[in-house]
């Protein structure tokens, strides 16, 4: 077996790594069609969510990531966008592009990373495709149910701009996985970066109160999802307060980098960032403290579109929109 997971997929073939997926598998609760038939049939209650994201080795990857981690994070993106619409994941559509020289080793980590993620947030993968490419590439769907969704769209003049937790952790971490950095100090701003967490429990709990008026995962970052709900919504916001983690805080100063940069250009750190009528935020945070999160107002909703920052150097307005594919 060892020697066998040591060959790569051009010399153990398409039928290997489908034996391996479909081994892994179950077939959904009061189906006809089973695991391995042309289609899913799938059986989800209330109003349904769909979202899908992709992961690409080469812009999604960053040096030092485990075949694991890789299917961790895959699985985790799309999640994170359940957390935001206060949706619980049911079911995942897993399609896999791998290269021939991938070893059977790393594929199966790698597929362990994408199972260990569905379990630990209530789904199930249920189907899929492969194909080879040239790189690492995951497209997964995940299908699920929500009691009462939460738009982008409803943030009003007024109310409060909160985020899940501080940022400026995965900005850090990757500049440490870049310049090489084995520093035992950095360690959580590296495993930011490596093993992503989503904030589910905490988009359900808040959305099953209704307590957000709209809300957005931060993978882009905080710059551009702020951005995003200005333009979505029709409003602006005013952030008072700079929600820079600790640690990396201290990586911004001894490194000589920009903590502006670091709070709304880091990206990936998968926190929500949502509104919520003032009324509501001693509930909002008595909920979230019963989950042992938290609630972190940053701001307020004002009418006139933009994002403007406060910070101890003056007033400063926000006008990148963050990561974006196919801009150099």
């Amino acid at each position: 077996m060892g020697d066998e997971l040591d060959k790569e997929l051009s010399e153990l073939g398409e039928d290997w790594v489908l034996e391996r997926i479909l081994g892994s598998l179950s077939s959904p609760q009061n189906t006809r069609l089973r695991i391995g038939d042309d289609a899913v049939e799938l059986c989800v209650g209330e109003r349904i969510v769909v979202s899908g994201d992709m992961l690409v080795e080469s812009t999604d990857v960053p040096p030092g990531m485990s075949p694991r981690q890789i299917g961790l994070k895959a699985v985790t993106s799309v999640i994170s966008d359940f957390a935001a619409k206060g949706a619980e994941p049911s079911y995942f559509i897993v399609e896999l592009g791998l290269p021939i020289r991938l070893r059977g080793r790393d594929f199966l980590e790698l597929w362990k990373g994408i199972l260990e993620a569905a379990e630990k947030y209530g789904g199930q993968v249920v189907g899929g495709d492969t194909n080879e490419a040239k790189e690492i590439i995951i497209g997964v769907t995940g299908i699920g149910k929500a009691h009462n969704p939460v738009p982008r769209t409803c943030a009003r003049p007024g109310e409060i701009l909160a985020v899940t937790g501080p940022f400026g952790k995965t900005y850090a971490g990757l500049h440490a996985a870049l310049q090489g950095l084995d520093n035992p100090r950095w360690r959580p701003l590296l495993e930011a970066v490596y093993e992503p967490k989503a904030r589910l429990k905490e988009g359900l709990a808040l959305a099953n109160a209704g307590i957000p008026t709209a809300a957005i995962d931060s993978s882009d970052g905080l710059e551009a999802c702020l951005h995003e709900l200005s333009v979505m919504s029709g409003v602006g916001f005013f952030v008072e307060r700079l929600p820079l983690d600790p640690l990396a805080e201290e990586y911004v100063r001894d490194h000589g980098l920009d903590p502006i940069e670091a709070v709304f250009r880091g990206g990936e750190e998968y926190e929500l960032v949502l509104t919520l009528p003032a009324s509501r935020l001693d509930e909002a945070l008595t909920r979230l403290s019963y989950l042992g999160s938290t609630l972190i107002p940053i701001g307020r909703v004002v009418a006139e579109r933009g994002v403007v920052v406060e910070t101890s150097g003056g007033v400063i307005e926000l006008r990148g929109k963050g990561w974006r594919h196919f801009r150099r």
